[in-house]
């Protein structure tokens, strides 16, 4: 048993690496980017980012149906499943939670947990990928690469006008995402809500002055000098951007991690770093 378990890893692991390498040549050429509104270039030359999350998959995947708790009325009649704690306390605001491209999965709704009693805040984690997730690395790509950013933002409005309408609420209101959706997280804020913080744990950033010039609230970003699809000099122009946009912001890059360097509520509760100083950041 223990055998033929290793060799469902071991071909799981190459199955997804020749997906991989087909989808990245293919994305090459067919020219997915003009369908999807997506740079397909920017995924092609990221194929080490890729490679990442084959060895670091979530830790268990869970069905939506038990992870969600909240199902929200969304755009056209689409039903956005959401997962929502808060703390006990006075409600001092609320976090919007975006998903890796995995999906939403356990270890976000223990960050969710976490969040909403360490800042005494509600979160809220809607399913940006209506009614599906996955560990397989090339779906969890195409799911990415399929889901356009104004899709996204009439998901997320429709969370907004589920918040807003929470008795006693808070106007206060941040968007944080986790790679996927920390890219998502950073575009939602800069093109409908500026008035939100934003919060980008090594998701894609903005790095236009003129779009970061809508933001009215502040900025955290985190990432890890070692991740692959965000060198050091998009980064640099990151954060120098955000400055000439007069955004308030607190972008650091950690030393020694690369990419989806945190990945559960353990390594917080053994006090690993940087995972401990990025989530106190």
């Amino acid at each position: 048993r223990k055998r033929s378990h290793r060799f469902s890893r071991h071909s799981k692991l190459i199955m997804n690496i020749i997906f991989i390498l087909v989808l990245v040549l293919n994305l090459s050429s067919w020219k997915v980017s003009s369908a999807f509104s997506f740079d397909s270039a920017s995924w092609t030359s990221s194929t080490a980012h890729i490679l990442e999350h084959l060895i670091s998959p979530p830790l268990k995947l869970t069905p939506l149906e038990e992870l969600a708790n909240t199902r929200i009325p969304g755009p056209d009649g689409v039903e956005i499943l959401s997962y929502t704690t808060a703390s006990s306390g006075v409600n001092s605001g609320t976090i919007i939670l975006l998903h890796e491209f995995f999906g939403l999965n356990p270890s976000i709704i223990e960050k969710a947990d976490a969040l909403a009693k360490y800042l005494g805040c509600t979160v809220v984690a809607p399913d940006t990928f209506r009614g599906q997730v996955t560990e397989f690395i090339p779906k969890a790509i195409w799911l990415a690469l399929s889901t356009p950013q104004d899709r996204v933002n009439d998901d997320l409005d429709a969370v907004c006008s589920y918040i807003n309408q929470q008795e006693g609420s808070s106007s206060k209101l941040a968007v944080m995402g986790f790679c996927y959706g920390g890219g998502k997280a950073i575009r939602y804020t800069t093109q409908k809500r500026p008035d939100a913080a934003t919060v980008v744990f090594y998701g894609s950033p903005v790095t236009n002055v003129e779009e970061l010039q809508r933001l009215r609230a502040p900025l955290c970003g985190v990432f890890g000098n070692r991740d692959a699809q965000f060198p050091s000099n998009l980064l640099e122009k990151f954060q120098t951007n955000l400055d000439q946009a007069g955004v308030q912001n607190d972008v650091r890059i950690y030393e020694g991690v690369g990419h989806a360097f945190w990945k559960d509520m353990n390594q917080i509760k053994r006090g690993e770093q940087p995972q401990t100083d990025a989530y106190n950041q």
